[in-house]
């Protein structure tokens, strides 16, 4: 049975990937992660708990999540460049109306808080965000630098065949990537980057694979 795990450079180590869980005899296939991050991140129970969704959401959730990743592998076997970028554009228009239809508007804004705390070195290139944040071009580009040098970082964690705290070393990712996005925010960036996010989100996100249905879930 094929399992929808969160890839870590996406969610917590926050570069430019996520890829849903492969089989022994697979090899991870990249997909667009901007556009699918926020429905990812509702596959754990720790970020339902915060916006306290129950059981029913959380059917929805996987049921949704799992359509979404057949559509992508199918996608994938595409040769047509534009015509693979059209359908993944397609996707996420389809993600976005699903958390329009399924969260209320102060539990999509509690969302995006969390969002920007897990992901915030990847969210911080979005239109809307670099907009609040008022972000140069220099910022940007710089943004970009950022975000290859944690997917290089994660995929040679991912990937390295020596015994290894991958959690540890995770968590480390996470931090060194938290320090180059406030090296990259001006002190008065900082401060609204701060106002953005909310209160801390204390949930753990890992390598393992998301808890869907989880005890105590209605």
């Amino acid at each position: 049975m094929r399992r929808f795990l969160v890839w870590m450079p996406a969610v917590v180590v926050l570069c430019a990937s996520s890829l849903p869980a492969w089989a022994a005899d697979e090899k991870p296939k990249m997909v667009p992660e901007e556009g699918a991050l926020q429905v990812i991140l509702l596959r754990h129970k720790a970020v339902r708990d915060d916006l306290k969704l129950g059981r029913h959401e959380a059917r929805k959730i996987h049921e949704f999540t799992e359509k979404q990743w057949k559509k992508a592998q199918k996608v994938e076997e595409l040769s047509d460049e534009k015509e693979k970028d059209r359908r993944y554009e397609e996707m996420t228009r389809e993600n976005e109306r699903f958390l329009q239809e399924t969260l209320s508007g102060e539990q999509k804004k509690r969302l995006d808080q969390i969002t920007l705390q897990v992901a915030g070195l990847l969210w911080v290139t979005r239109p809307d965000v670099a907009a609040e944040l008022k972000l140069t071009d220099e910022q940007k580009k710089r943004a970009g630098e950022y975000q290859k040098l944690a997917r290089q970082e994660m995929e040679t964690l991912l990937h390295s065949e020596k015994r290894r705290d991958r959690e540890a070393e995770l968590a480390q990712l996470h931090e060194t990537s938290k320090d180059r996005l406030l090296d990259l925010l001006t002190d008065e960036q900082e401060t609204k980057f701060r106002e953005m996010i909310g209160h801390p989100f204390r949930g753990k996100l890992g390598f393992s694979e998301p808890d869907l249905i989880g005890e105590g879930e209605k």
